[in-house]
């Protein structure tokens, strides 16, 4: 039987990877693994929640020898990573999503495709070469992401210059206003998903597939795509480096100090206050 504190009001902890969970050189600090394991011995589940793919996040999942759902792609799915029940999945509309790659291509811009079956781009360069860098994950290449006729993206992205893709963010922002969402997470990368999709849709359908209630809910990030599920969680938590946008979001910032142990930080800030 867990040995959970007295009145600990918390059942689910969502915790973004990047600069969050993951340190600068994308492992997991001694001192966050603890902090993992002190959630979990107050009877917290933990949901890896991340725009990374699925697939992609199954070594962090299996690293912390989790089991259940994980919410990948800025939350457009919420899948068990072991017996692969989709809780949620919200792929971006076709007509939608080849309108962004024609325009991503006028644009010459180098695009990241996330089909259900993989991620595909049309080219190497510097672009691709810094995402797969990041994020380790294999790409397949394809001639024209046409090829798709925009079927069964989760995500498109846009990779290049970071003055360029603020630039193209605050066009696109205004362009498919209540129609597709759109987040700048890195500063090359502007992501296009389904409208409604963010990572608080995941967090919520993994929640209510537990019968945990929102205000049970944790959640810990970093980043403008956190923004929704800092906002949405019982208590969200700011990592002391977050971006502006999610330290207004946040209910609660870590303390500042190492970044590799922000998250741990924070875990204690909640439990001093909870």
């Amino acid at each position: 039987m867990r040995n959970e504190p007295k009145g600990f009001p918390y059942r689910l902890a969502a915790i973004d990877l990047d600069d969050t969970l993951l340190a600068p050189d994308k492992t997991i600090s001694d001192l966050n693994l603890i902090a993992i394991h002190k959630l979990q011995e107050a009877g917290v589940r933990i949901l890896l929640a991340s725009g990374r793919r699925h697939e992609n996040m199954l070594k962090y999942h299996r690293f912390l020898e989790l089991d259940g759902p994980i919410v990948s792609c800025q939350g457009a799915l919420a899948k068990d990573a072991g017996t692969e029940e989709v809780l949620h999945r919200q792929c971006m509309p076709a007509e939608l999503a080849a309108e962004v790659v024609a325009l991503g291509d006028s644009r010459g811009v180098t695009q990241v495709y996330y089909h259900l079956d993989g991620t595909y781009v049309t080219r190497d360069d510097e672009w691709t070469e810094l995402y797969k860098f990041r994020t380790g994950t294999p790409v397949k290449r394809v001639e024209d992401l046409a090829v798709f006729n925009g079927v069964e993206p989760l995500k498109i992205l846009w990779v290049g210059d970071p003055a360029t893709m603020q630039s193209f963010y605050n066009e696109m922002v205004i362009r498919y206003a209540g129609v597709l969402e759109n987040v700048v997470t890195d500063p090359e990368y502007l992501e296009f998903m389904a409208i409604g999709v963010t990572k608080s849709l995941g967090i919520a359908a993994v929640a209510k597939h537990y019968g945990i209630a929102q205000s049970e809910v944790l959640g810990f990030g970093d980043g403008n795509n956190d923004v929704s599920m800092l906002q949405w969680a019982g208590v969200g938590v700011a990592m002391d480096h977050a971006r502006a946008s999610a330290l207004e979001a946040a209910d609660l910032t870590a303390p500042a100090g190492d970044p590799s142990s922000s998250f741990a930080r924070g875990v204690d800030l909640v439990f001093a206050t909870a």
